[in-house]
């Protein structure tokens, strides 16, 4: 259906609106926004996105239109009070300063410009004058200037909308409501992780440099890459991409760069011991999770090329360096100094504790005992409420509810059902993975997303920790892409529909 089609029958259904915003983007520059009046809406409209073409020489590959269903007048400060009183990044609703609309902004541009960011040195959020003069100035084109003292005691305008976007003449409904707001409707929640876990897969895999490193990430508001590196995160997100490479029944040996990256700059061997490590900034340090991770990187990828005989043998290296780091009572030894493996810290994060309990997971296959059963179910069930409420991604609820999913089903194959029975409401348990499996797409960069930052291309496709700052983190992606594998492996074939 064309653009002039499509237009037509969204007036015709929301023909009540008098308030019409539509954002004009490409994925080589920033979404346009402009607000329109009901009045010859449809007839400006079209206008509009042909003088984008005519003015940026590209065709409009992403339409959004938002239609405006409600206006609440309220108070300059009520405003400023509850923009900064939402959780980061999270305003559902867009506002109005003045009475001709002509300072008005939607709820994207509001996130993804960071009118409203943390004080320096606190976690206090204050509404930045700074980030929406910019935004004014580069992409507003009127001449108007924003300062807090302008609007006091003034009256101004909070509104919600119902939005829609198109995308290669697909017509696409976004919810309107809630934490959910902006994100796509869908029929098949399977066909659609499918369609994330490829693209993600895709992009995690063009992070890859000539020289095996991974552009580590990115801040897309002002499209800053990320400087630090961790090379933890290095090991696990190349598992990941490990994963959804096998996942597609795509070739994997581009991993081979990732994994000679840090055997050749990062393995420390000392007396047939093998420690990775970490120089980052002068740290200098081996950590214990670092040197597991290496381990799963390597012994996933051993899984589909088992010939690569170098791969195993600098696995068992780390392997002994990690004997290395647990002492005579059994206690791990969490971070050595580098090189002269003396202990910096003996505990520093549990994490690096979860890797042992990871590979507790995988002794339950072959060694079951009913404490570690009761342990794993007890621990997810007094989590469910919290996570069917969560508002932010936390993609790794995912990972734990499917490693989980493993355990309740290991118990029932072998005589431990009634655990499952006391400890877990199952049902309710299969209800919040479903759920936490569809919720997790709103940390998606789907274009309707992306296309309000500085620079779509670099983004899209990818995964993000809104609360963060949007942050695209090869680690975040590992940690969505991980989930998704595991829930498509179990669920895909009972094809739930939301």
């Amino acid at each position: 259906m064309e653009i002039s089609n499509q237009l037509k029958n969204l007036f015709n259904s929301n023909s009540d609106v008098e308030k019409i915003f539509v954002s004009v983007g490409h994925p080589s520059q920033k979404a346009i926004v402009k607000m329109f009046k009901a009045n010859n809406a449809e007839r400006n409209i079209k206008k509009y996105i042909e003088s984008f073409r005519k003015n940026t020489g590209k065709n409009a590959e992403w339409i959004k239109i938002d239609f405006v269903t409600s206006i609440e007048k309220i108070k300059y400060e009520q405003l400023k009070h509850d923009l900064t009183h939402t959780r980061r990044n999270y305003v559902e609703y867009g506002f109005s300063l003045d009475n001709n609309w002509e300072l008005a902004f939607l709820p994207e541009e509001i996130n993804t410009n960071a009118f409203i960011r943390p004080e320096p040195n606190s976690k206090e959020l204050f509404m930045s004058e700074k980030n929406i003069n910019n935004y004014i100035k580069k992409y507003k084109r009127i001449r108007k200037y924003f300062t807090h003292r302008n609007y006091e005691n003034e009256d101004v305008y909070k509104f919600y909308t119902k939005s829609y976007f198109i995308e290669k003449d697909q017509l696409i409904e976004l919810e309107e409501i809630g934490y959910r707001k902006g994100l796509r409707k869908i029929d098949n929640i399977n066909e659609e992780i499918d369609r994330l876990i490829e693209t993600s897969t895709h992009f995690l895999k063009n992070q890859i440099q000539d020289n095996g490193k991974y552009i580590y990430g990115y801040f897309p508001h002002f499209d800053k890459e990320i400087g630090f590196y961790n090379n933890l995160r290095h090991s696990s997100s190349t598992y990941a991409l490990i994963e959804g490479l096998s996942y597609l029944n795509e070739d994997i040996t581009i991993v081979e760069k990732a994994i000679d990256y840090l055997i050749k700059h990062y393995l420390y061997e000392v007396d047939g011991a093998g420690y990775i490590f970490d120089d980052t900034e002068g740290m200098n340090e081996i950590k214990l999770g670092q040197n597991a991770a290496f381990i799963f990187a390597i012994c996933e990828y051993l899984k589909h090329v088992p010939e690569k005989n170098q791969y195993l043998e600098a696995a068992q290296k780390v392997a002994k360096g990690i004997l290395t780091m647990i002492d005579d009572q059994q206690q791990t030894i969490h971070v050595l100094n580098y090189p002269d493996l003396t202990t910096k810290e003996q505990f520093r994060i549990v994490y690096y504790d979860g890797e042992a309990a990871l590979a507790l997971l995988r002794l339950y296959q072959i060694d079951p005992q009913e404490k570690y059963y009761k342990f794993g179910i007890q621990n997810v069930s007094s989590y469910l409420d919290y996570m069917q409420q969560r508002e932010t991604t936390f993609p790794t609820f995912l990972e734990m509810l499917m490693a989980t999913y493993h355990l309740v089903e290991k118990a029932k194959k072998t005589g431990y059902a009634e655990l499952v029975e006391t400890y877990l409401d199952e049902e309710k348990f299969i209800n919040t993975i479903h759920l936490r499996a569809d919720y997790e797409r709103t940390g998606y960069f789907y274009p309707e997303i992306a296309m309000y930052f500085k620079n779509p291309a670099r983004i899209v496709n990818s995964f993000f920790i809104k609360h963060h700052g949007y942050r695209v983190r090869i680690d975040d992606i590992e940690h969505y892409l991980s989930g998704y594998i595991q829930y498509q492996e179990v669920f895909r074939k009972n094809v739930y529909t939301v």
